[in-house]
């Protein structure tokens, strides 16, 4: 009988060791769903480049320039993504002329509050240019 309660103990607490595993997993796929570098781009991006990239999104007839069509920015740079630029267009380390100064909102900053450090700051941007590099067209 002893042998009987020690196997029981044993597998018990292997099952809920795997349910408590599997439950976790489960809560950190959502989490990274979440922070993916498309959410990201619906969040930050798409008012004014448009949930497809191609710069007409709803806010783009308030700005006083047409947003940049992010879908080219690879074939516009020789064939090669531009990741670079791309990152310190977001993060607001580079003026975009085409822009002004005012109306491309300096990411960085912004992040940077939501998020709480660099760190942070630059796995979201990273995560938002991994996106833009995956709609480019050929």
């Amino acid at each position: 009988m002893l042998y009987f309660k020690n196997t029981f103990k044993i597998f018990f607490t292997i099952a809920v060791f795997l349910v408590a595993t599997m439950n976790f997993q489960l809560a950190a796929d959502s989490f990274y769903q979440k922070e993916s570098g498309y959410n990201y781009y619906l969040d930050s991006c798409a008012a004014c480049h448009a949930i497809d990239g191609k710069g007409n999104g709803p806010m783009s007839e308030k700005l006083t320039h047409q947003p940049k069509d992010l879908t080219l920015l690879a074939k516009e740079n020789g064939g090669s993504f531009p990741e670079t630029m791309v990152y310190q267009i977001i993060d607001g380390r580079r003026v975009v002329l085409s822009h002004g100064t005012s109306e491309m909102p300096v990411w960085g900053r912004r992040f940077k509050v939501i998020d709480g450090n660099e760190q942070a700051v630059d796995r979201r941007i990273g995560k938002i240019i991994e996106y833009i590099e995956s709609i480019q067209l050929q």
